[in-house]
């Protein structure tokens, strides 16, 4: 310990707080999974698993397993062994889901650029930002080799690679293919562009390639269903973010017009059965309108917020798809975008509006978030001579942060929590019992990187 700082903190949980103890958790579930779980197809680069890196994990051992591909589900209930915690590899699932591994290696990218702001702070943490960079370069030649099917398009695979062998072995799981994950791994590809000189231009290029044949493609993208244009909005979101190219705003812009008019001939009951969708629409409004200044998607993601607004059950606290109905299921992406919705659209608010949208976020973070138990475990707090527990990364006793603005101040770890920190896929309220219950403690990489993405991603670009 180096400080002990403030005698006396107000613990009072806002945006900031919620936003930071998220963002914590996805960076420090996402290194876990991605350096220490195993889950996945596991580098052979010797230099990517000997680099000395700060070892924040207090889960598991120091052993370093980065991972080319995340593999589709495990189970989230880890294995003990010298009073470390290890995944359970024979209930790995050999699949590989294409769009869990984008979002995955894009949250990596993000990272990075997080990592960079410790250049002369902390030698250690700033390396990370090269490592991951560096690691999801590998991602991206192995999905380049050996995730694309004989059309050299993108689909998910089968691992059925023999343990004995040296080369890989992947089969296709499914021959059809999604223009969503094509524009998601096109995003990828140019985003890590950008931070690495020394694939700059095969990455850069690969990545236009992509987008030219979005533009040759047009009438086919404008007859996809809603669900697939709302991700590929996400998909050139990102690209226009990180590229300021001109070629992806005009489709930007051209992909967004047609997804604001799909949603605005959608019935209520539409919205309230596809949250994460409509979530998705708001978005991808904010995000359109912050990348292009166009005033009418701003004008459409309040419009779209007055919908999903009315699912808010003042009552429970919480929203409720079906208020009829004895048991609601949620899903724990549709539970992080409805109150990533509720942050986004108070930050718009004058100060006079924002007092009741705070409150309802505060409970919606409380009871559908913490106490729901979708996340099985959280990453404790950095110590006290960690840059990160102070504002700024200034070490400096005045700006030391609470231990709210890493973890729900009520939320206990102990030694018999051997779970994985992971989001659970589904948990149910019976609103009679004023309870929740998982289905599984299983990882589903699809949902987790997803939401690790999401929260990095928006806790990065945006200011709210």
């Amino acid at each position: 310990m180096r400080y002990i700082g403030p005698f006396l903190r107000i613990n009072i949980l806002n945006n900031d707080n919620i936003k930071s103890q998220l963002f914590h958790f996805s960076k420090e579930s996402l290194r876990h999974i991605v350096l220490h779980s195993g889950c996945g197809i596991i580098s052979r680069n010797a230099n990517l698993k000997i680099k000395p890196l700060p070892n924040d994990d207090d889960i598991t051992n120091s052993v370093i397993s980065p991972l080319l591909c995340v593999y589709r589900k495990a189970d989230g209930k880890l294995l003990k062994e010298k009073d470390k915690l290890l995944w359970n590899h024979r209930k790995f699932k050999r699949e590989i889901n294409i769009c869990a591994n984008g979002y995955m290696t894009l949250g990596l990218l993000y990272l990075s650029d997080y990592y960079r702001k410790f250049k002369d702070v902390d030698e250690d943490k700033y390396k990370l930002s090269k490592y991951y960079v560096d690691l999801s370069i590998e991602q991206l030649e192995f999905f380049a080799l050996y995730c694309r099917n004989s059309e050299g398009v993108f689909v998910d695979k089968y691992d059925s690679t023999d343990p004995l062998q040296k080369e890989y072995f992947l089969t296709d799981k499914n021959m059809k293919f999604k223009f969503s994950t094509q524009a998601l791994l096109m995003a990828a590809y140019y985003k890590c562009a950008t931070l690495s000189e020394d694939n700059n231009e095969n990455f850069k290029s690969f990545a236009l390639d992509i987008m030219n044949l979005f533009s040759s493609l047009k009438q086919e993208i404008y007859n996809t269903s809603h669900d697939e244009l709302v991700k590929i909005c996400l998909a050139f979101n990102i690209l226009y973010e990180c590229s300021k190219l001109e070629k992806a705003k005009e489709l930007l812009v051209d992909f967004s017009e047609l997804m604001i008019e799909n949603i605005n001939h959608m019935p209520p009951s539409v919205i309230r059965d596809n949250i994460d969708i409509s979530c998705l629409c708001y978005i991808n409004s904010i995000l359109t309108y912050k990348n292009t200044n166009l005033s009418h998607f701003k004008d459409a993601a309040f419009k779209i917020f007055n919908n999903l607004e009315k699912l808010y059950n003042n009552d429970d606290g919480i929203f409720i798809k079906d208020i009829s109905e004895k048991e609601n299921k949620f899903s724990s992406d549709e539970i992080i975008l409805y109150l990533y919705v509720f942050m986004i659209q108070e930050s718009l608010l004058s100060d006079n509006e924002k007092t009741e949208l705070a409150s309802k976020i505060h409970g919606l973070y409380k009871k559908q978030v913490v106490s729901s138990g979708i996340i099985l475990r959280w990453p404790e707090a950095p110590s006290l001579d960690n840059p990160e527990r102070y504002r700024n990364f200034s070490c400096k006793a005045e700006d030391l942060l609470d231990d709210n603005y890493f973890r729900f101040s009520s939320y206990v770890n102990n030694d018999t929590n051997d779970l994985a920190p992971i989001f659970v896929k589904n948990i149910s309220l019976n609103r009679k019992k004023e309870s929740y219950k998982h289905y599984k403690h299983s990882f589903d990489s699809c949902k987790n990187m997803f939401n690790f993405f999401t929260i990095i991603y928006l806790n990065t670009i945006l200011d709210f």
